[in-house]
């Protein structure tokens, strides 16, 4: 696979290489019912890319708790009926983590068009893929899984959605998902059938990855050092509950799946500790380096790289093991304090990725929960690799793809 560079604003529409009337066949849209009346008001009200503010009241959310409820039982019926390691086609864009930020979200469908049918929508000939992180940390977690789950259900082979480690019980508990159900659904999380329950009902049936045209393995975190075939994620049993502290080769994989990282840089090689993530050292959160990636696409042929997210890069994407790893973050400015940009990956349809970004921009309204981020810090951000520090006409001259 080659990675370009290239002028997103005069990129030309891939849709218009395909013809209309055949990919009209592959939508397949929800039959009727109330949580197909709920999945279309919600698109309706919400999918608003130029025009979506947030409600004056931050206490108040579109649904009630009951809809939202029918919202979380239609889109899990969905997830059960899908495999766990998604077969994907290409042209598709593929997003990084949200983190609740829904201003982002839309800014990336205003600017590269939004899985809609209308004028500025490419609904008809594209697919779309998120890598999950849909919630916590951000002040419109609702509003991003809410669509997501609704977009889902009236185009369930069209929206893919996969496995984030925030799509845990117990993460989204402490980093803003369950006070944020609390607060503007009403409702008492405690309840078993709570929304917040409910969602994470739903998020364990999640796929946890996908393979785009047999070539591109796309999942939240990486590989670790367990995961060494894909049959290890197909075969994942669900519901797939997240051991917080791993205790067999199983529950370790599940942890490698969504919560390890690339080394800092393509010289560290092997399995090293994840000293952000696993600050006592206890080895179950990793790093991989780019040997890894290389043994694992060998083993894995036709696989010929990886798409993951779960890191804030500064320029919105950046690769790895030269380039045979790429890293995709969605949400600008990361809690407010690392001024990132934002990304979508745009696989083409002869399998050449393009990157197409959105820079911070100034806010009088703080999107990330203050709270949040006083009592948790954020991650920080993957180093600048060196040769990117040196300036692009040097990067250029290294190669490791075309740019």
């Amino acid at each position: 696979h080659l990675v370009k560079k290239v002028n997103i604003e005069t990129l030309e529409d891939e849709s218009r290489k395909i013809q209309t009337s055949n990919a009209m066949a592959n939508i397949a849209t929800s039959s009727g019912g109330a949580a197909s009346g709920i999945s279309n008001f919600v698109i309706e009200n919400l999918l608003q890319p130029t025009t979506w503010q947030p409600d004056p009241d931050p206490n108040r959310f579109l649904l009630h708790a009951s809809e939202v409820s029918q919202l979380c039982d239609q889109v899990l019926e969905i997830f059960k009926s899908q495999d766990m390691l998604l077969r994907l086609r290409a042209p598709i864009k593929v997003y990084g983590d949200i983190h609740g930020q829904y201003l982002d979200l839309m800014r990336l469908f205003a600017r590269y068009k939004a899985p809609l049918e209308a004028e500025n929508g490419d609904i008809d000939s594209m697919d779309y893929l998120f890598l999950g992180d849909f919630v916590d940390r951000g002040s419109y977690s609702l509003e991003t899984v809410c669509l997501l789950f609704a977009l889902k259900v009236r185009y369930p082979s069209q929206i893919h959605l996969i496995r984030g480690n925030h799509e845990d019980p117990t993460i989204n508990a402490i980093y803003g998902f369950r006070d944020e159900c609390r607060r503007r659904l009403k409702e008492e999380t405690e309840d078993p059938d709570s929304c917040w329950n409910k969602f994470n009902r739903a998020f364990e049936y999640l796929p946890v990855g996908a393979i785009i045209e047999e070539r591109i393995l796309c999942l939240h975190g990486g590989i670790g050092g367990s995961l060494n075939v894909t049959s290890e994620i197909a075969s994942m049993q669900r519901p797939l509950h997240v051991a917080q502290i791993p205790q067999t080769p199983f529950e370790q994989r599940i942890t490698d799946l969504l919560w390890s990282d690339p080394s800092d840089n393509d010289s560290i090689t092997g399995v090293t500790l994840n000293e952000t993530r696993d600050p006592d050292g206890t080895g179950r959160i990793v790093k991989f380096g780019p040997d890894r990636v290389e043994e694992f696409l060998r083993r894995n042929e036709p696989l010929s790289m990886i798409i993951r997210a779960h890191e804030c890069v500064m320029d919105g994407f950046e690769r790895f093991a030269n380039g045979r790893l790429i890293t995709v973050f969605s949400a600008t400015d990361y809690c407010g304090h690392h001024k990132n940009a934002g990304a979508l990956l745009f696989v083409r349809r002869d399998l050449t990725i393009v990157p197409k970004l959105i820079y911070p921009v100034e806010r009088t309204l703080n999107t990330w929960d203050p709270m949040i981020l006083q009592q948790r810090p954020p991650t920080p951000p993957r180093p600048v690799p060196r040769a990117r520090r040196l300036g692009e006409d040097e990067l250029g001259q290294q190669g490791g793809g075309e740019w």
